[in-house]
């Protein structure tokens, strides 16, 4: 009965029933839970609204009602929903700016990442660790990475930060990417030895606190975390899943396609499906190549191959391949068929001069990967996650939310880095997701769960992209969400706050036990000019 009502309720936002986010009232709250809601027991408890800055502001919305539920005794039952928003209107005196915690190394305390239930631990058989698992560390043979930096390959670089850690010692001077990874030296006996790297990440509380120009900060996008990948050396374990770009640096390029919002220094942000055909190879001296996937044509030049890619490498005569762990190239050789992409990267052919040039003694430092400039100009941000909950003012229909044109390369049950486990309409949990306005503006939305009838019961994703319309998106994307739903406000006070002695400036109640802030590895900062 419920799931029919389910049903119906979406049928008429799918049909183009634009909500008035203004209107509150006992149906709309029911087009977002997906139940019937008792209009007569509907209340809203607390509407907060606080500006940020100009033209930002924070919005808290706590509504109690009852559902009408067969299983329930006496037909019915109390519920509750918790919905906090910040909106960025057009022009106001804020950026977006998606960050990787990678970037805030200061801000990383090592202790809670071994103990994060999360953390990832490779003996042979690749264990995932307990919250009680000490050695919450993940080994990387480091030998087949080629990138060199200061004469010295990142092996060698990093095993060299790892003994000089060990020893108590600091190196005078180091790649600051690499020292990011925070490498610890492993012993294995018999003399060998690997490097183990953390996943830098911590709460968003903490970024808010580290700045008075940091306004806000929340979860952003899905990050690599598949079993397979502790087998894969060159794994890009714990990147976004996606395009990841910030301040014109693109951490992450979309080598896999996903739906996204892509912001620009003198234009509006725009939705789309970014993925390898929106960027381009450059090495420094020649001209830049167009990426594409797979072998479309009688040129390799600039084929792109993904680990979960059906058709094998090709060789052409004279052709080089360069392969990428994120956004770093990491093996450079002669074309050869059965070449295995990175989980987390690909593999891109070259031919004619680039295909010297890359071979070349120096090709390694001389290559970079980037976006191409759009119709709005050169792209400063992007971040990409999924599925797609809005586009053109309409809600994703249900049957299609899970499809291409929705969630791109991302399919429950397919190939990493391309599956994850979510559905549509069946599970209400804590979620994130970040739409753009029609007049230009920008809306971040957290809706709390997992606390079914004392403070709120979270939404479907179906529910989600009713939620994204209400508030007024023309599209919205999905982010990750369960225990990573956290929002984090400057200058919010204890009064504000929803848990007493919880973290400062965290304004909603992560689901996590006791409202724990989860530590998160790629965040989505508001940042004031």
């Amino acid at each position: 009965m419920l799931k029919l009502f389910s049903r119906i309720l979406r049928k008429g936002l799918v049909q183009g029933t634009v909500m008035n986010h203004n209107q509150i009232d006992a149906p709309v709250i029911g087009r977002i839970v997906g139940m019937p809601v008792l209009a007569r027991e509907f209340a809203l408890v607390e509407d907060l609204q606080k500006p940020l800055a100009a033209g930002v502001t924070w919005r808290r919305r706590r509504f109690t009602f009852r559902v009408t539920d067969d299983a329930a005794e006496g037909g019915d039952r109390p519920e509750a929903l918790c919905i906090n928003e910040i909106t960025l209107d057009s022009g106001s005196e804020a950026d977006i700016c998606p960050v990787l915690a990678a970037d805030y190394p200061h801000l990383v305390h090592f202790p809670e990442i071994e103990n994060a239930y999360w953390a990832t631990t490779l003996a042979k058989g690749a264990l995932r660790s307990g919250a009680d698992t000490r050695e919450s560390r993940l080994f990387v043979e480091m030998s087949p990475l080629l990138y060199r930096h200061d004469g010295r390959d990142t092996r060698d670089t990093l095993i060299h930060l790892a003994q000089v850690e060990k020893s108590g010692r600091r190196p005078a001077e180091h790649d600051e990417r690499l020292a990011a990874l925070q490498p610890r030296l492993v012993e294995l006996g018999d003399e060998k030895f690997g490097v183990a790297r953390y996943l830098a990440a911590f709460p968003p509380s903490r970024l808010v606190q580290s700045s008075e120009n940091i306004l806000a900060a929340t979860n952003a996008g899905y990050f690599l975390n598949f079993p397979e990948e502790y087998d894969d050396g060159v794994s890009a374990l714990h990147l976004p899943v996606g395009g990841h770009m910030t301040s014109g640096r693109l951490a992450m390029p979309p080598w896999i396609a996903r739906p996204g919002i892509m912001g620009f220094s003198d234009a509006a942000p725009t939705s789309g499906m970014f993925g390898p055909e929106d960027m381009e190879l450059c090495i420094e001296g020649l001209p830049p190549v167009p990426l594409r996937i797979g072998a479309k044509g009688g040129s390799a030049q600039g084929a792109v191959w993904r680990t979960f890619d059906a058709a094998e490498v090709p060789a052409p005569d004279g052709a080089t391949q360069v392969s990428f762990c994120g956004s770093l190239p990491t093996r450079i050789e002669p074309a050869h068929p059965g070449c295995k992409a990175p989980l987390g990267g690909a593999t891109v052919l070259l031919e004619g001069e680039h295909a010297r040039a890359a071979l070349s003694r120096d090709g390694i430092r001389r290559i970079s990967i980037r976006l191409k400039a759009t119709s709005h100009g050169t792209p400063v941000w992007l971040i990409s996650a999924g599925p797609f909950l809005v586009r053109g003012g309409k809600v994703a229909p249900e049957g299609a939310m899970l499809t291409p044109d929705f969630a791109g390369e991302f399919h429950p049950g397919g190939p990493p880095p391309t599956r994850f486990p979510y559905d549509v309409e069946t599970t209400r949990a804590p979620r994130t997701a970040f739409g753009t306005l029609p007049s230009g503006g920008l809306k971040i939305v957290i809706v709390d769960g997992r606390r079914s009838g004392e403070h709120s019961c979270g939404v479907t994703l179906g529910g989600l992209a009713g939620l994204m319309q209400w508030v007024g998106c023309d599209s919205a994307v999905n982010l990750d969400g369960g225990g990573s739903s956290v929002l984090a406000v400057e200058g919010a006070t204890a009064a504000e706050a929803l848990l007493e002695n919880g973290p400062l400036g965290v304004v909603n109640i992560p689901s996590d036990q006791n409202g724990t802030e989860r530590i998160v590895p790629v965040l989505l900062i508001v940042k004031g000019r």
